[in-house]
C-alpha cells in the first residue's frame, strides 16, 4: 500500500511538472507552406512542405499527424511516368507522412502523402514559430522522360470536404484534434505561370569554343539568366545575361564559353526574377569538344602588350613542346620545355616581367616546336613588347 501511494504521488508531481513546463494551445494555429520549388535536373523538381506555429501567444503547438495532397499539371511529365519521393525532413522517421505516390482519382492526378502513425500525447513534435517553421518533408517529383515539358506546374493544395484532402492534427492537452484550416495553406511560386517561356536552348561548337543560344517568347518580372556549367559534379557560375523584364515579344540571347579543353559539357540557365525566385532550364543535349585535327599556333594576344600576353596552340597528339623567345638578333632570351604534353587545346601566358634580367621594349619572336610520334612541327611568329 505504501509503495502504491508513493507511485501515485510521483505521477501527480510528474504531471504537475509537465504542465508547468508546457502550455499547450487550446486553439493551435498554423500556416502550411510549399516553398523552394526548383528544378534539380531536366526531369526532376523538388519543393519543401513547411508548417509554422502562428499563434500570437507563447503557447506550444504539439503536432501529432498530417496528410498532404496536391493536384498539379500532369502535362509537365512529357508523356513519361511520374515518381514521387521524400528527400529529407525535420521530423523523425516515425512522424513523417507515408507512402508518397502519384495517384489518379476522379480523372484527376494527385500527389499523395498519407498520414503518419499517431503518437501518444506528449510524444508529438513541437512546431517552430520562427523563420520557415518546421520542415515536414522535402519532396521530389520526377518523370522518366528525358526532361519536363515546358508547361506550368500549377501545383495546388487539395483542400475541402471531398476525401482525400490535406489534414493536420494536433494534441490539445491529451486530446487529438483535427485543426485543418485551408485558409492558411499557401504555395510559393510556380503555382502561377513560369516567369519565362523558353522556346529553345541550344549550343554551337566551333573548335574549342561553345556558343550558347536561347529564345524566349514571353517574360514576366525577368531580371536575367545566370549561365552555369557543370564541373566535377558541381555547377559553376560562368556569367550573367540581363533579361527584358516584362515582355510578350520574342527575344534572343547568347553567351560564349571560350578556350575549352576536349570533353563533354553540361550547361543550364538559372532564370532569376526581380523578387529572387529562380527556375532552371537545362540544355537537353551535351556538346562535345573533340581533339584538334592538326597542329596550330595563334598570334599572341594582346599585341602589343605589357607585361603579359597569351598564345594558343593545339596539339592533335601528345608529345614534347618547347617554347622559345628570341630578340631581334636571334638570341634566345627565354625557353620553356613541356615533356609529354597531352593532345588538346592549350594556352600559354608569357609574362615579360618574370623573365630573368628583364627585357627592354621592342620586337621579339616566339617559336613553338612540337615533337611526337608523327614527327615534328614548328612555327615562329612576331610579338611587340611595349613598356
Amino acid at each position: 500500500m505504501i509503495a502504491k501511494k508513493y507511485i501515485e504521488l510521483f505521477l501527480i508531481v510528474l504531471i504537475s511538472f509537465l504542465n508547468n513546463q508546457y502550455s499547450f494551445s487550446a486553439d493551435p494555429r498554423y500556416t502550411l507552406k510549399v516553398t523552394n520549388i526548383f528544378k534539380t535536373h531536366p526531369n526532376a523538381l523538388e519543393f519543401d512542405i513547411n508548417i509554422i506555429h502562428s499563434n500570437p501567444d507563447s503557447s506550444i503547438f504539439e503536432y501529432a499527424a498530417g496528410q498532404y495532397f496536391f493536384n498539379f499539371n500532369t502535362a509537365i511529365g512529357n508523356s513519361g511516368t511520374f515518381t514521387y519521393s521524400i528527400v529529407s525532413s525535420d521530423l523523425p522517421l516515425s512522424m513523417q507522412p507515408r507512402n508518397p505516390i502519384v495517384f489518379v482519382i476522379g480523372g484527376e492526378m494527385q500527389l499523395r502523402l498519407t498520414i503518419n502513425p499517431i503518437p501518444n500525447p506528449g510524444q508529438g513534435i513541437i512546431i517552430s514559430s520562427s523563420g520557415q517553421g518546421t520542415k515536414i518533408v522535402r519532396m521530389r517529383l520526377q518523370t522518366n522522360a528525358v526532361f519536363f515539358d515546358e508547361q506550368y506546374l500549377h501545383l495546388r493544395w487539395r483542400n475541402g470536404s471531398s476525401n482525400p484532402y490535406t489534414k493536420i492534427y494536433s494534441y490539445i492537452g491529451s486530446t487529438l484534434v483535427e485543426i485543418t484550416n485551408p485558409a492558411t495553406h499557401f504555395i510559393d511560386s510556380l503555382s502561377v505561370p513560369l516567369p519565362v517561356e523558353l522556346n529553345n536552348f541550344t549550343a554551337l561548337v566551333n573548335g574549342n569554343n561553345i556558343d550558347l543560344k536561347w529564345t524566349t517568347s514571353g517574360e514576366i518580372n525577368n531580371k536575367g539568366f545566370q549561365i552555369e556549367r557543370e564541373s566535377q559534379s558541381e555547377w559553376v557560375n560562368l556569367g550573367f545575361v540581363t533579361g527584358k523584364g516584362n515582355t510578350n515579344s520574342i527575344n534572343e540571347y547568347s553567351f560564349p564559353d571560350r578556350n575549352l579543353q576536349s570533353g563533354i559539357y553540361r550547361y543550364r540557365l538559372k532564370q532569376i526574377d526581380y523578387n529572387g525566385d529562380h527556375t532552371y532550364y537545362y540544355l537537353s543535349e551535351n556538346p562535345v569538344i573533340g581533339l584538334p585535327s592538326e597542329f596550330y599556333i595563334s598570334q599572341n594576344y594582346p599585341n602589343p602588350f605589357n607585361p603579359s600576353t597569351n598564345i594558343d596552340y593545339n596539339l592533335p597528339e601528345a608529345g614534347n613542346v618547347e617554347i622559345t623567345l628570341f630578340d631581334m638578333t636571334g638570341k634566345k632570351v627565354f625557353t620553356s620545355v613541356s615533356p609529354n604534353k597531352a593532345a588538346g587545346y592549350h594556352i600559354v601566358k608569357l609574362n615579360m616581367s618574370s623573365i630573368a634580367g628583364g627585357l627592354a621594349s621592342g620586337v621579339y619572336f616566339y617559336s613553338i616546336m612540337f615533337s611526337g610520334s608523327a614527327g615534328t612541327y614548328s612555327e615562329t611568329k612576331k610579338l611587340i613588347f611595349m613598356k
